[in-house]
């Protein structure tokens, strides 16, 4: 059943993303909907938002796109990140103009044995959008040699021109390039946590870790309807 009234009468999703996404326990069809106090409500009052955005709102899709990937499971491809592994937890970890090596080299140590730990639960993904000086090859020769570095197991390595590429439809995230970074969570292929400048502390992991577990569906080992 997909229940979609943004595409269907040209509004927002109020209160949360209104696609309902089923699974199945036995012959029963299950489907989780999260409400979202005030997202997209007309006047409903909010407390003050920091002046730095970048990325959707909690509650709402993660769009797919189509990024480069350099290193992982699917290098070599375009391979959508939600189209593919999102019936359960991912997290896509965006870069763009002002890139932190050494911070990042962090970030992906973490996410890479996040992602092993959680084994098909977790898909982590790292997409580079730095506009500056863009060269294909460059861009993909360059996230090789960081993957095999750091010897990198699951997490995917990914690039895109620009995050206003529309090519790639990476601009349909809505990522701030001027920001350190922007960490989108999301499970069953709805956002369910974001952080932005985000730094690679012990704490901070431990954070990450705690809104997996807080966010984790009663309903992952069950199966998606078979599409006819």
């Amino acid at each position: 059943m997909y229940l979609n009234h943004k595409k269907k009468y040209g509004k927002l999703d109020r209160a949360g993303t209104e696609l309902l996404r089923i699974v199945l326990d036995s012959n029963i069809q299950i489907a989780e909907h999260n409400i979202v106090l005030g997202l997209n409500i007309p006047d409903y009052p909010t407390k003050s938002k920091s002046d730095i955005q970048s990325g959707l709102n909690i509650g709402e899709d993660q769009p797919s796109f189509t990024p480069f990937h350099a290193y992982g499971p699917d290098k070599g491809t375009r391979t959508c990140p939600v189209c593919k592994y999102g019936r359960y937890h991912g997290i896509v970890y965006y870069v763009g103009d002002n890139p932190n090596w050494d911070e990042i080299k962090k970030w992906l140590k973490y996410l890479d044995n996040e992602s092993v730990t959680r084994e098909r639960y977790l898909k982590a993904y790292f997409v580079y959008g730095n506009s500056k000086k863009y060269n294909k090859q460059t861009r993909q020769d360059e996230l090789e040699n960081i993957g095999n570095e750091l010897r990198l197991h699951k997490i995917a390595l990914t690039y895109v021109p620009s995050f206003t590429d529309t090519e790639s439809e990476a601009n349909l995230n809505k990522i701030n390039s001027t920001v350190e970074n922007t960490i989108v969570v999301y499970r069953h292929r709805t956002i369910v946590d974001k952080y932005i400048n985000l730094k690679p502390t012990a704490e901070n992991f431990k954070m990450i870790s705690e809104a997996l577990n807080k966010t984790k569906s009663d309903y992952f080992e069950l199966s998606e309807p078979k599409h006819e």
